[in-house]
């Protein structure tokens, strides 16, 4: 059970980081679910700088009646880091 700890501990280290981004991700989301703020320059820069972690899945954003886009990509993207995270954790249980 001792060679099991510093595992445990890196799959915590790395599930921590995959929920972390994908609650980045979920700001992006809403920032241009907004065309309000996804117009301003702290908008911009929020979704420029989180593009590179966002899966290029070419899905078509949907327009909101809120002058904005909803991010299916981002949105998708969310969903695979926390299905990950999910996997991590039985991985970590199981350790």
């Amino acid at each position: 059970m001792a060679s099991s700890r510093p595992v445990r501990q890196i799959l915590t280290v790395v599930m921590d980081l995959l929920v972390i981004v994908a609650v980045i991700l979920v700001f992006r989301v809403v920032v241009g679910f907004f065309g309000a703020l996804a117009s301003e320059a702290w908008g911009k820069s929020v979704l420029a700088a989180t593009r590179p972690i966002v899966l290029p899945l070419n899905l078509k954003a949907i327009a909101t009646p809120y002058g904005g886009a909803f991010d299916v990509d981002a949105s998708i993207t969310v969903l695979a880091l926390l299905v990950v995270e999910w996997a991590l954790g039985i991985a970590r249980r199981a350790s």
